[in-house]
This record gives C-alpha cells, structure tokens and sequence, in this order.
C-alpha cells in the first residue's frame, strides 16, 4: 500500500515553490487519477517487481495494479511489454555504468516521520561505496530534467536522515540523480552533485516548510486546492492582460499558454467532480457528449447495403458518415438509418446556453475518469 505523506518527493517542488499550497489543500479530498497516471503506477510496480525478484516484464504479464483508495484497475499486458523492457534494460544499465553493488528497491525514508519523505523507486550505492544512486521512474512523454531536482533532493536528505538508510552515506563523497523515462530519446539522464548540495538543500527545504507563502506558477500543476486558489486565478487574469502588440509581449503571452490551460482543465475537473456528486453550479450543467453513430449490428448491415465488399470495407467497415458519402457517390436508394445508432461517449459539462438537455447524475468516478483523458 501506497503511503502519502503530507510532504513527499512528488509534491516537493510545490513545496518549494509555493510554501502554503499545503494549508490551502487542507480538507480538500484526492481527485481521482486520470489514466496516465494509473499507467504509471502500474508500470512502476512492474519495474519494482523487476528488481526485487529478479524477473523480466515478461513474467510479469497478468499483473493487475490496483489503484489505493479506489476502485480502479490496469492490467500489464503485452502492449505494455515493449515501454517496460526499454526501462529496465536501461535501468540495469545505469546500474553498470556506476558500478552500483547494493540497491533498496522502494525504500520508504523519512525525513520528518509521519510528516514528510516518501518512497525512492531505487536507491543503489557503488562497490566503492563512495557512489550513491537516486532513481526516479517516469512514464511520461514530456522530458523531466534530474538537474537539482527537488522531488529527488527531498529523498536524498530523507535518505541520509531515515536510520534505515542512513548507513549507505557513511563514505559517499558522489551523489547521482537520475531519471529513468522509456518515452524519451535517450531514456537515461542523469545529474551529479555531492552532500554540500544536499546540506544546501536540505536548508531550503526546511524553510519552505515553515514558510506560508502562496506563489502561483507551473508548480500549480495538481495541487489539490488549484480550482479553489483566488492567488492563482488572480495570476491566471493578470496573464490573460498581456497585451500582444509587438513580439515581446506575444513571447509573454505564450509563455503562460500552457500555465492557462492546465488550471482551466483544474476547474472543469473540480466542476465535473462536484457536479456528478449532485453540487449545483449556477449557470453549469451535466450534458451527454456529442453523439457518434455506430452501426447497431455491423453484419446485418453490410448484408442490407447493396455494394461491394470493396466500396464498404478497408480493413475495417466504414463508419456511417464515411458510407454515406459512397451510397450518394454510387447512387444507391437505401435508407441507412435502420442500422444506425447515435452513442454518446460519456457526460460532459456545459454552460447552460447548450443546446444540449441536462441530464440526472449521480457519483460515479468513472465518468469523472473518462473527462480527464
């Protein structure tokens, strides 16, 4: 079982950045993980039973990752085979190359116990003992830089500090950071530092905890109270101010496209949450997604569609919108309607201008899932 502490290795540039994001997330529950997510965690467990018992991904098939706190699963199957081995392989690679001899595999350390650490996807030390390796998982398609890394530098002081590791450190004079990330070119990069970074940052990282400023930026990125933040939604209507009238300020401008979006997808996420509970949002409803038709019963109507094999086939049947354009094309009588069906994917949310009727909700995670994809 996956244990979160209040200040952990995935929050700590947050940490940093915004000292108060952690009393504003106060009260506020864990918005349920989208599906990147749950992927990651599923393939971590993967590479974590990797290392652990010394087995390749291969036997790892039919594992099913469970989701702590909710009802959501992900099976490793052999689509997943390829990302996983490229991981490991890189990952016994790093390993060679820094001649590590001993690892923990998920260390759970702390800092403050109860209150801040996390666990380590693999902790190694060289033969030398003089090496020490900090690695870090990530699955993602965007490149995360290990260079004075704050998430890996929160387990680095943790990992000194905890007694369950404490010893590893005794002749370190090399500290490596690495992230090990399968969906980049070059899958391995790595940072080297030493324990005067640590003591530097450790510093910092005490004053961050005791700090309650409040400093909107990227960092916003999955903090719990960002719908809820009126510094952030300050921050977010200051950059939509920018003027564009001359190529700096268009720079300017850009540069906070990214910031923008993700806190307009926060509070479409936060709205869509309350709202599936039955909190009515004035001016918001819950719709049905735009509708996509599907043939009701693809062989009865490729047999009452009088073409050729050829005409309504390509490696699939053609959709209902694609066979329309060949029945006018071919000139054939035929209503298409009768093997036709309009399926909407799923609910959405809408202002109450939409065309669209509202619909009865009620609590269901899943909905709330699909929307984050």
């Amino acid at each position: 079982m996956t244990i979160h502490l209040p200040y952990g290795g995935s929050s700590e540039h947050r940490t940093i950045g915004c000292n108060g994001w952690l009393k504003k997330s106060e009260n506020l529950p864990r918005r349920p993980p989208g599906n990147a997510a749950i992927e990651g965690s599923m393939h971590h467990e993967v590479q974590e039973r990797c290392q652990r018992d010394e087995v390749t991904p291969n036997q790892c098939l039919g594992l099913v990752y469970k989701e702590d706190g909710y009802d959501i699963t992900r099976e490793f199957t052999d689509d997943d085979l390829a990302l996983s081995e490229i991981c490991l392989n890189a990952t016994n690679a790093l390993l060679d190359d820094l001649d590590i001899d001993e690892i923990e595999v998920e260390p759970f350390v702390e800092y403050v116990p109860g209150s801040q650490g996390g666990s380590i996807d693999l902790l190694g030390l060289s033969v030398s003992r003089e090496c020490l390796l900090i690695a870090d998982y990530k699955f993602g398609g965007v490149r995360v830089s290990p260079v004075e890394s704050p998430n890996l530098g929160l387990y680095g002081i943790s990992a000194r500090k905890d007694p369950k590791t404490a010893d590893m450190f005794k002749k370190v004079k090399k500290v490596v950071f690495a992230i090990v990330q399968p969906r980049v070119k070059g899958v391995v990069t790595t940072w080297e530092t030493d324990l005067e970074w640590l003591d530097a940052f450790e510093k910092k990282h005490q004053a961050a905890v005791k700090g309650t400023s409040i400093n909107p930026g990227s960092h916003c990125k999955y903090c719990p109270a960002e719908p809820f933040c009126e510094e952030r939604r300050r921050y977010v209507a200051a950059a939509n101010l920018l003027g564009a009238r001359d190529q700096i300020e268009l720079t300017a401008a850009a540069g906070m496209v990214v910031e923008v979006e993700d806190w307009v997808k926060s509070i479409k996420e936060e709205l869509y949450l309350q709202m599936m509970r039955g909190v009515p949002v004035m001016g918001w409803k819950i719709v049905e997604k735009r509708c996509t038709r599907k043939w009701v019963d693809e062989d009865n109507a490729a047999k009452g569609i009088k073409l050729t094999k050829k005409d309504m086939f390509k490696t699939t049947m053609l959709t209902p919108a694609a066979m329309e354009k060949v029945v006018k094309k071919k000139k054939v009588k035929i209503d298409l309607d009768e093997f036709i069906i309009s399926v909407s994917p799923g609910t959405t949310i809408a202002t109450e201008d939409d065309s669209r009727e509202a619909v009865i909700v009620s609590d269901v995670q899943g909905e709330l899932k699909e929307m984050m994809k």
